[in-house]
């Protein structure tokens, strides 16, 4: 009988775990596009699940609602966000390498800049947890001496903000422009 079960759960060679898995990576990256072209709140499951050409009940199979699955999305854009910026963040002047590379990344990938800046959050604790995650780390990139906590809020405060002008005034300043004015926020947080 184990036999048996085993084989129902393989379907054309993947494991029933794969084939979750590869469903979720689908809804993951459609949702990052619904989010892009509709915000958090115009997004829907449905809309969701017809860019990803799934039906809801794998959605359900794989995220328990929306928040869910836009705070899993979040997190996984915020992940690749720090690991590019923590690699460029080397040799001789790190803050401003860290900073060139945010805003760099920022550009490239337009749409899930705005999603994941523009866009509201905290709305459950959950996301809150995650943005202050996101913000931690950040400020470890772009302003490692700052010990201060007001100083280090307002340091990460102005170039978040700078970062969310940037995008809404459609990147009309380079990346070397931003970053230089960035940088002026991070130094005097010192």
């Amino acid at each position: 009988m184990a036999t048996q079960e085993k084989e129902k759960r393989r379907y054309g060679g993947a494991s029933f775990e794969d084939r979750l898995a590869e469903r979720k990576r689908r809804l993951m990256l459609a949702a990052i596009d619904v989010f892009e072209r509709s915000g958090r709140d115009g997004a829907s499951v449905a809309t969701i699940c017809a860019e990803a050409g799934l039906t809801a009940r794998y959605f359900y199979e794989s995220f328990p609602n929306l928040d869910a699955l836009f705070l899993e999305a979040y997190q996984a854009v915020q992940h690749e966000l720090l690991a590019e910026i923590g690699r460029a963040a080397q040799g001789r002047d790190p803050v401003r390498a860290a900073l060139k590379a945010f805003f760099a990344a920022l550009a490239a990938h337009p749409g899930p800049a705005r999603v994941f800046l523009l866009d509201p959050h905290g709305r459950e604790p959950a996301m809150q947890e995650a943005g202050y995650d996101t913000a931690v780390k950040l400020l470890a990139l772009f302003a490692p001496g700052v010990r201060d906590p007001l100083a280090a809020a307002g340091v990460l405060g102005a170039i978040v903000d700078i970062a969310r002008r940037w995008i809404s005034g459609g990147f009309a300043e380079t990346v070397d422009q931003v970053t230089t004015t960035a940088l002026r926020f991070a130094k005097a947080g010192n």
